[in-house]
């Protein structure tokens, strides 16, 4: 098809019976499911129970700001677009969008998050990155452009699920933590990059790792001094990606696996001139003593290798070229908190005025389908 403007950067909220309905009997009582809760709002319950997530921030499509709720969003105002293919495409004709990359809602943070249980955490992934490729996306597989994602409970487990989905069609997975299933590189992950390094299609990092249950999702609860944790969770989008983008260059690993691509996912791109920096800085003055051995300077390797997406970053447009104009990528967040649906070709409009047309269409459209191979592109 011909491609107007490409989102990089969109979410599902997962069906709630997403899981009960395609994991083993004995694991129904285990997984992430849909509860309703007191108010009219509705919350992931995991752990049997032990956990609850209020579904707000993550649905917040077409509301004003003043109805945003961390402690749930009512039923009436969730928009199926979320879970509904057919009205996902609706509402993205209605915001004038082509195609877009789609992420996980409450699957994102990985299925270590929720279970502490291995069979439990493989069989999640599983039935979730089925449900995404051969039946959200299938909808339409050539503007849902859907991103598995791997599990977090080792490398030969990564390896298999890649291996699967890489079968059935991906056009790139998402890891929540290195591919041995922790915060901390290891030498076996090794394994996974050379499986994968080859691979047309890119490995990406949604704001940061996760590490294992309950961690990297913000508490449920406003804290004694009223403030509720979730505006601390958002304030930290970017931050996230920095020790693995650091651990991963450092590492020499696109040194070995020079086809290799990494898309660092709603993190902005305003700090990268100032990392970039930093990472050449620190590697001239500490290269002796740290026992990294590169060829090139970190910061080439990053502007290499790594894409980046945006919401809205007037400073980060400003600085583009102290980056890679080839590398960033727009996105509307849709359905969550940061998203300007259906509002976003006035966003358009008015921060990337003044922007060079070339440039403009690479980063809404150019870049992601050469990235994802969409339309001839790459």
């Amino acid at each position: 098809m011909n491609y107007g403007i490409i989102d990089a950067d969109s979410h599902v909220n997962e069906p709630g019976d997403v899981w009960v309905t395609r994991v083993p009997a004995s694991m129904k009582d285990k997984v992430p499911k849909v509860v309703d809760l007191p108010d009219g709002k509705l919350a992931w319950s995991y752990m049997d129970g032990k956990r609850i997530r209020p579904i707000g921030m993550e649905a917040a499509a077409g509301l004003d700001v003043t109805q945003y709720d961390p402690t749930g969003t009512p039923k009436s105002l969730l928009r199926s677009g979320s879970w509904d293919p057919k009205a996902r495409i609706a509402d993205m004709e209605a915001d004038m969008i082509s195609a877009q990359v789609i992420y996980p809602g409450v699957a994102l943070t990985g299925a270590a998050s929720y279970s502490d249980d291995r069979d439990i955490q493989t069989a999640c992934v599983r039935a979730y990155n089925d449900w995404l490729l051969d039946e959200f996306c299938a909808y339409a597989p050539d503007r849902l452009i859907g991103l598995p994602i791997l599990p977090s409970t080792g490398v030969d487990d990564v390896v298999v699920e890649w291996r699967r989905v890489a079968e059935m069609g991906a056009r790139g997975v998402i890891i929540a933590s290195y591919p041995n299933g922790g915060n901390e590189p290891s030498p076996e992950d090794e394994r996974f990059w050379s499986e994968i390094a080859d691979w047309e299609y890119p490995v990406h990092i949604h704001f940061g790792f996760f590490g294992g249950v309950n961690r990297g999702v913000p508490a449920s609860t406003p804290r004694p001094n009223g403030v509720h944790p979730t505006v601390t969770f958002l304030n930290r989008f970017g931050m996230g990606v920095f020790k693995p983008i650091a651990d991963i260059i450092h590492d020499g690993l696109f040194e070995r696996h020079p086809k290799l691509k990494v898309v660092a996912v709603e993190t902005g791109i305003g700090w990268i001139p100032f990392y970039l920096e930093t990472l050449d800085d620190n590697f001239l003055r500490h290269r002796w003593q740290s026992g990294v051995h590169l060829k090139r300077m970190p910061s080439e390797y990053f502007k290499e290798h790594i894409w980046a997406t945006f919401v809205t970053d007037p400073i980060g447009l400003d600085t583009r070229h102290r980056y890679n104009i080839d590398r960033i990528m727009w996105s509307t967040d849709y359905p969550h908190v940061q998203t300007d649906w259906p509002n976003s070709q006035r966003f358009i409009f008015y921060e990337l005025k003044g922007i060079p047309d070339d440039e403009r269409r690479k980063i809404l459209r150019d870049t992601a389908a050469s990235l994802y191979r969409l339309d001839g592109g790459g």
